[in-house]
């Protein structure tokens, strides 16, 4: 295709440096979809996560103050392999709060998903207890749902611990209202009770 002739120099040089300044928009954004596809993008979203969390993971069991660990070690004595665990720190709020015991199950990393609660052993050696973000090829994207970012440590075939199977906080923890009613139904339906749906 033939290019137009012009004899205005001005018209040519605003051509070139549209194009110059094009050339380099194109040129930044595909280093910066380079960085994004190389560098490990991660679609972390605090809210959404303690929503799925909320839905998904196991509620405590409410026990009387000051037997959280003895209910979590009789629970994990039931099966060989289980482990017990005190929660500290707020990471996983409002799920799990200081405090709060759980019972870890020894799991195959091939049957791991997207919101599961899971120990794994840090670089460190230290026990921690978060959700499954995102599954990449070099292992789980973890993250306390309390936390700004997604842990530095993925979750591998080689330091998981197992999934979080059962919980147990002291019958006077304030919880937020959506795990509040979580634990009511479960509490409900464990005695028996009828329960009606209330919305």
């Amino acid at each position: 295709m033939n290019s137009p002739r012009t004899s205005n120099p001005s018209f040519t040089r605003s051509v070139f440096s549209n194009f110059r300044l094009s050339f380099r928009s194109v040129a930044a954004l595909g280093l910066t979809a380079a960085g994004l596809m190389f560098g490990g993008c991660s679609t972390y979203s605090g809210a959404a996560n303690v929503d799925l969390f909320v839905r998904t993971a196991p509620v405590p069991s409410l026990v009387k103050h000051g037997t959280e660990f003895a209910a979590a070690e009789a629970q994990a004595k039931q099966n060989p392999g289980d482990i017990a665990l005190m929660g500290a720190g707020s990471s996983m709020e409002p799920m799990y709060v200081a405090g709060t015991a759980i019972v870890v199950h020894p799991e195959s990393y091939v049957t791991l998903r997207k919101g599961q609660p899971v120990v794994y052993r840090n670089t460190r050696g230290y026990y921690v207890a978060h959700m499954l973000v995102e599954e990449t090829r070099d292992g789980w994207i973890v993250a306390g749902i309390n936390n700004a970012e997604p842990d530095e440590t993925l979750v591998t075939k080689h330091n998981l611990v197992g999934v979080i199977k059962a919980a147990y906080a002291a019958a006077d923890t304030s919880f937020r209202a959506d795990v509040a009613a979580r634990i009511a139904l479960q509490d409900g339906i464990g005695q028996g009770a009828k329960m009606a749906l209330l919305r």
